[in-house]
């Protein structure tokens, strides 16, 4: 009999949630799910657990828990999420949306438990701590995004210092051909059309105006020790290639594929294994055209705050982080208009120059301290 890797998977019921689920429910007979945590969505939540008989079961806002029906017995509350992440495992799936997933993902990589993570504001905002514990610990952080998930695939870790720099992939979002004079009239309905991924409201509005880059840009020199000049962002409609990575001698590995992200999952969770999981082939002579564009920083401004906060030591990847989801939850809630999100994250940005964080809790507190200034520039507008 093989040996099943157990899986803990938190946010089972978001987007990456549930494409962790279908990878696993294709496998069963290679992955065990030991845990599963949702935040709201218990009718999905004891659905998710009667399927996989999962034992170790968390609800962290406990208000729906009365309509719970799960078999197995339900834990509440965010103190019981990251007791959860701690629970030995092969691999933890940390599909938590914002900095709600900082804890728990810190839980898991504390006690030696390797993490698949596909939270960029974790990593943007508390990079290098993970990595210094990861390191310490022995747990290993595998990427999920699939830009990252493809560097990752394409580096050679053991050497790096043949590397002449990398790039990143970006489909351009809804407002690729929009031009710029039309910005303002942009509304909530205009920027969840995402041309290529089916994302939630936040990494779709993020996509639009190119932040999500902005974010992945820090995250991959987090995750691959890259400094920022050498990595580039390349606008690429049909998002086939996903990243590549070239080398000092001239050569150029490069990682394709359709975009589904049950396949940087896969790896992830399997590395350096590869599972066969029978999607789509991909023809190149169907596909017949690659593109590939500058991103225009005057539409997209947003994307250069990636490389000023690794740059600029007054400019804080976790006050972009913060002030962003800020901003974008206004722009959801029809408080500010699409262009003035990057006008609250800039503010917030020369407002705000805390000091490096040497710790989690501080790192709590640089965040806390960007949202409460990025809620007050929206007042002091509206």
């Amino acid at each position: 009999m093989s040996y099943k890797k157990n899986i803990i998977l938190l946010g089972a019921t978001g987007s990456i949630g549930q494409s962790s689920l279908r990878l696993i429910r294709k496998n069963k007979d290679k992955f065990k799910l030991l845990g599963v945590s949702a935040h709201n969505n218990v009718k999905l939540l004891s659905q998710i657990v009667n399927e996989f008989d999962v034992p170790n079961v968390v609800l962290s806002n406990p208000k729906n828990a009365i309509d719970y029906f799960g078999k197995n017995e339900l834990q509440l509350g965010p103190s019981n999420l990251i007791e959860l992440a701690k629970i030995n495992c092969d691999v933890v799936i940390s599909g938590i949306i914002g900095m709600t997933g900082l804890h728990p993902a810190f839980a898991a990589i504390n006690v030696g438990n390797d993490l698949a993570i596909a939270n960029k504001e974790t990593l943007v905002s508390a990079g290098k701590i993970f990595l210094d514990n990861s390191n310490n610990n022995r747990g290993k952080i595998l990427p999920v995004d699939s830009e990252h998930s493809a560097i990752f695939q394409c580096l050679d870790q053991n050497n790096i210092a043949n590397v002449d720099y990398i790039t990143l992939t970006a489909s351009g979002g809804p407002f690729l051909n929009t031009p710029l004079s039309e910005f303002k009239n942009i509304q909530i309905e205009d920027a969840l059309k995402h041309p290529v991924w089916k994302m939630g409201k936040k990494i779709s509005v993020d996509s639009a105006t190119m932040f999500n880059k902005a974010l992945e840009i820090i995250e991959a020199s987090v995750l691959f020790g890259i400094e920022s000049d050498k990595i580039e962002v390349v606008i690429h409609p049909e998002h086939i290639i996903h990243g590549l990575v070239h080398y000092k001698d001239g050569s150029i590995i490069a990682n394709l594929g359709l975009p589904d992200m049950i396949t940087p999952l896969s790896v992830a969770i399997n590395w350096p294994s590869r599972l066969d999981l029978g999607i789509k082939k991909m023809s190149l002579s169907a596909i017949s055209k690659l593109s590939f564009y500058e991103p225009d920083l005057k539409k997209f401004p947003g994307l250069k705050l990636g490389w000023d906060s690794l740059q600029n030591p007054l400019c804080s990847p976790i006050v972009l982080n913060a002030s962003n989801e800020i901003a974008v939850d206004a722009f959801l809630n029809n408080k500010i208009k699409f262009t003035e999100i990057y006008n609250i994250v800039y503010e917030s940005l020369n407002f705000y120059n805390p000091p490096t964080p040497q710790n989690i809790d501080d790192v709590i507190e640089i965040d806390k301290i960007a949202r409460l200034t990025a809620l007050d520039l929206i007042k002091r507008q509206n």
